[in-house]
């Protein structure tokens, strides 16, 4: 296969915001420097449950949930009761089968999640990197280019592709009332609009194959060299760690820099005021 056959993007169209941002641990950010590759976990090992959902899947879910593990049996009244044990035996098997097919795709989509947005976040600061954290700024379609350009070092089979682009934020309880429109091309980029503040772009690598997966793949960035990075640290961190990193950072190449975050002043102003 050619390279571009494994190559799609999604829901990319009208992107105003040209920069992307990961929020991580040192040493996750080392591993990215080092070894030139974006670390990509299988979906199942999310925190949102959720992932890879069917569009009318999920509408079963709520309504099967709910009589799971909602209704209470003392609620229900004694008349109705043998009808509601049935239905919630059938409701069980039907969960079990939604619970199921989740999991395959969940298995069958290794995701890098990044936040798409030209400013920092004091959430995702909070949420994603502690007080010795960093955050990683590169530029969208630079990023994006590499990432395409980069498919053939990293020798896909027939039944793997790479897909890039902006998560679609629905409100799933509603999505019944336009399932059509609540279709999404690609399972991963479907997620509830209660997380829509993680505003996320995602690398996505689709692989439905049948046979055992390891829960994470390293993608390979071809000419890792030519892509402009920008390491910001966490706004709390001391001036002598930051010192320390941005000498070890910036040792690895001429395409690194790192800076200060914005933020700072927010969480240091009034300790520094103390030291004048």
């Amino acid at each position: 296969m050619s390279k571009i056959e494994h190559w799609n993007t999604y829901n990319t169209t009208g992107i105003k915001k040209e920069s992307l941002y990961r929020y991580m641990s040192l040493d996750k950010l080392m591993s990215l420097l080092t070894t030139k590759s974006i670390y990509m976990p299988t979906m199942d090992r999310f925190d949102d449950k959720l992932e890879g959902i069917s569009t009318y899947d999920i509408t079963e879910l709520q309504w099967h949930y709910e009589t799971c593990f909602i209704e209470r049996e003392e609620d229900i009244a004694p008349a109705m009761l043998k009808d509601w044990k049935e239905q919630k035996e059938i409701s069980a098997s039907h969960l079990k089968s939604i619970s199921k097919k989740m999991i395959w795709n969940q298995k069958a989509h290794y995701v890098s999640c990044w936040f798409s947005s030209d400013r920092e976040s004091d959430g995702m600061w909070r949420n994603y990197a502690k007080e010795d954290g960093f955050a990683i700024k590169v530029n969208r379609k630079q990023f994006q280019d590499k990432v395409k350009q980069s498919i053939g070092l990293n020798t896909l089979s027939r039944k793997q592709n790479i897909i890039v682009g902006r998560v679609k934020y629905q409100d799933f309880p509603r999505v019944i009332e336009n399932e059509q429109e609540n279709t999404v091309l690609y399972l991963a980029f479907r997620k509830d609009e209660s997380f829509q503040h993680e505003n996320e772009y995602r690398i996505v690598l689709v692989d439905k194959s049948q046979e055992d997966k390891p829960n994470f793949f390293s993608y390979q960035l071809e000419n890792f060299e030519e892509l402009d990075i920008t390491i910001i640290a966490h706004p709390a961190m001391k001036d002598d760690v930051f010192l320390k990193a941005k000498a070890d950072f910036e040792a690895l190449g001429e395409h690194i820099k790192v800076q200060k975050s914005e933020l700072e002043p927010f969480y240091q102003l009034v300790d520094r005021v103390k030291q004048l």
